[in-house]
């Protein structure tokens, strides 16, 4: 049976190579939008959850002062005194951010009872007139309007992930087994899902956290969030 905190424990051994390879990929797009999006260096960005630093890093190096958290333990560990082990459904009180960004589609992991408590931390940790950036690609909007993929296969460098998915209406989420395979044949396995969510809800999940101000934008983090849109961002404060 699937359980609903599959992501602890899930970034360790093929997993995490492949997603570490595959975000490395996909970084120099990521960051072009991110800091289109973000106040100017040196703002302080808390990165949740930050996974093993892929964006941390670099925006550091750009500039901005950056906290990272992280459920995982080996992700954070080893990695400087601002990266810090914690549960974005109950974020440590690390002090008051200019921005806080939630990148890499983490905002479905969570079931939609605890979702709201991640929302409400992420209000707490920003300054006043502070902001939120918040990606999805598993908003209804943009993730039901093409058929789901029942079976799917990606590989980056030497690792390849072979997707089984079903879509579970019942609970309104993507339910996927995963199989990592290496060059050597080394196979692992695990499962996860990803709840989806209307805009609308997203919209007024944000507002019953006390967010006022809200835009819900598309893959470039320009154009507004459309139909059909592979992703999207939303900017709240």
């Amino acid at each position: 049976m699937l359980q609903d905190e599959w992501y602890i424990g899930f970034h360790r051994g093929l997993a995490a190579r492949f997603w570490r390879i595959a975000g490395a990929s996909m970084l120099d797009a990521d960051l072009e939008v991110i800091t289109r999006l973000l106040p100017a260096p040196p703002a302080t960005i808390l990165d949740v959850p930050c996974g093993d630093g892929r964006l941390a890093h670099p925006l550091s190096a750009a500039g901005y002062e950056v906290t990272g958290i992280d459920i995982s333990p080996e992700n954070v560990e080893g990695q400087g005194p601002r990266f810090h082990q914690g549960d974005l459904r109950a974020l440590p009180d690390l002090g008051r951010f200019d921005a806080v960004l939630s990148w890499g589609n983490s905002f479905g992991y969570t079931t939609p009872a605890e979702t709201p408590a991640t929302l409400d931390g992420f209000r707490r940790a920003l300054k006043p007139g502070g902001r939120l950036i918040l990606e999805s690609l598993t908003v209804a909007e943009a993730f039901l309007t093409s058929p789901i993929s029942e079976e799917a296969s990606y590989t980056f460098g030497d690792i390849t992930m072979a997707a089984v998915n079903r879509y579970n209406p019942a609970k309104s989420r993507l339910e996927s087994d995963w199989t990592f395979t290496d060059a050597d044949g080394h196979e692992e396995r695990a499962s996860g899902a990803h709840h989806v969510h209307t805009t609308g809800e997203v919209v007024r999940m944000l507002e019953d956290a006390g967010f006022t101000e809200i835009e819900l934008k598309g893959a470039d983090g320009r154009k507004s969030f459309a139909l059909g849109d592979h992703r999207m961002i939303a900017i709240a404060s």
